[in-house]
């Protein structure tokens, strides 16, 4: 990955991990009134966490890669192509999270995974600062 693709994953992962530890607090007190443990919850939201960040390094190889080629059937195919990969590999997970790890919140995991989108969305909020120093130069 070039720099710059890793500056943003890192700040894209700063928002997902904000997401994550917002819900970690809400899921500590939340838990036993919904009548989950609180560590079913924390380890979902761990292993979303853990998922999203995959998912988030995978789609930045992969756009990477098509960005390279400069063939745009080539980009098209592979990014579809690897999209639903990701998916079918999330599915598996969740489906093996909710048949043999009880100890694992599955509602917890998709919330946590949810976090890459908060964190696509936090990331130009979270570094506006960041960006007007890089353009002012």
């Amino acid at each position: 990955m070039t720099d710059e693709t890793k500056k943003l994953v890192l700040q894209m992962s700063v928002g997902t991990l904000l997401w994550n530890l917002i819900l970690a607090a809400a899921g500590f007190f939340l838990a036993p009134v919904l009548g989950w443990t609180r560590s079913s919850v924390l380890l979902g939201l761990g292993l979303g966490f853990v998922c999203a960040e995959g998912m988030l390094v995978h789609m930045a190889v992969i756009t990477e890669r098509v960005l390279e080629s400069g063939n745009p059937g080539y980009a098209n195919k592979t990014t579809v192509m690897h999209s639903m990969i990701r998916k079918l590999a999330y599915i598996v997970l969740l489906v093996l999270v909710l048949w043999k790890l009880p100890q694992i919140n599955a509602l917890a995991v998709v919330l946590g995974t949810m976090g890459l989108k908060a964190g696509a969305y936090l990331q130009p909020v979270l570094f506006r600062a960041d960006k007007t120093k890089t353009s002012g130069q």
